[in-house]
C-alpha cells in the first residue's frame, strides 16, 4: 500500500534536515502566517505555520515555537510585551514571506528590510503589511514548555481585520484572493474551495449518505 514507510527507529536514522522536512510535512498543509512582534517601533517578523484555533469563548489561538536558543526574537517579544499579530498574505508575497524566516539580527524588522510596506492602524499594536488578507492580534494568556523544549503558547484574540479579498458569509470566510499555505518548511500552496457543506447530522442508514 505504501510507497515508503518509516518506523520510529528509521525516522531517527534519517539525516536531520530530511527528518525535519518529513515530520513538518506530515502534519498537513497550514496557513503560513507572518508574525509581527515587538514594541515602540522595534519590530520583528517571522513565518509561523503551527497556529491553531483553541477556543471561541473566549476567542483564542495557539502558536507553537521551536525551542528557545536565545535567538527567538518573536517568542521573546511575545512573552515580554504580551502582544503578537498574525498576518495572512497572498501568493504574490511568497518570496518575501519566506525570506522573513532567515536569522536576522533582533534590530531588523524583516518585512520592511525586504522592501515590504506596512501601515499603522488605530487600535492595533503592530504595523500591518499593506497586502494583508487578514490579521489577528493576540494577547499572551499562557505558555508551556513541552518535553521536547518546544514552547506552546495561547493568546486571546484582541483584534481581527479582514481585507476586501475576503467575504464573510455562511458563518465562515470565502476567499476572493486565496492565502498562502505551507507544507513543511519550504513548499507553498494556495487553496481552492471544493464546497461548503451544512453542519453534519447523524445518518440513520448508509442509504442516507
Amino acid at each position: 500500500m505504501w510507497k515508503e514507510a518509516f518506523s520510529a527507529l528509521a525516522l531517527d536514522g534519517l539525516e536531520r534536515r530530511d527528518r525535519t522536512g518529513l515530520i513538518n510535512a506530515i502534519s498537513g498543509i497550514r496557513t503560513a502566517f507572518l508574525a509581527i512582534s515587538g514594541k515602540d517601533g522595534n519590530w520583528n517578523a517571522g513565518v509561523f505555520t503551527n497556529v491553531t484555533h483553541v477556543g471561541a469563548n473566549p476567542a483564542s489561538m495557539s502558536i507553537l515555537f521551536r525551542p528557545d536558543n536565545g535567538n527567538r526574537h518573536t517568542y521573546t517579544n511575545y512573552k515580554t510585551f504580551k502582544r503578537i499579530t498574525l498576518v495572512a498574505l497572498p501568493e504574490k508575497e511568497m518570496q518575501r514571506l519566506h525570506d522573513c524566516s532567515a536569522s536576522y539580527d533582533a534590530s531588523v524588522f524583516e518585512w520592511e528590510h525586504l522592501n515590504g510596506t506596512c501601515t499603522d492602524l488605530s487600535g492595533w499594536t503592530h504595523p500591518i503589511p499593506t497586502t494583508a488578507l487578514w490579521a489577528v492580534e493576540l494577547e499572551w494568556s499562557e505558555g508551556f514548555t513541552l518535553k521536547n523544549n518546544c514552547l506552546y503558547t495561547v493568546g486571546l484574540v484582541k483584534n481581527v481585520g479582514l481585507s476586501h479579498a475576503l467575504v464573510r458569509s455562511d458563518r465562515t470566510l470565502h476567499f476572493e484572493m486565496p492565502p498562502l499555505l505551507a507544507l513543511g518548511l519550504q513548499h507553498y500552496f494556495t487553496p481552492k474551495s471544493v464546497g461548503h457543506l451544512p453542519f453534519p447530522e447523524v445518518k440513520s442508514t448508509l442509504n442516507d449518505i
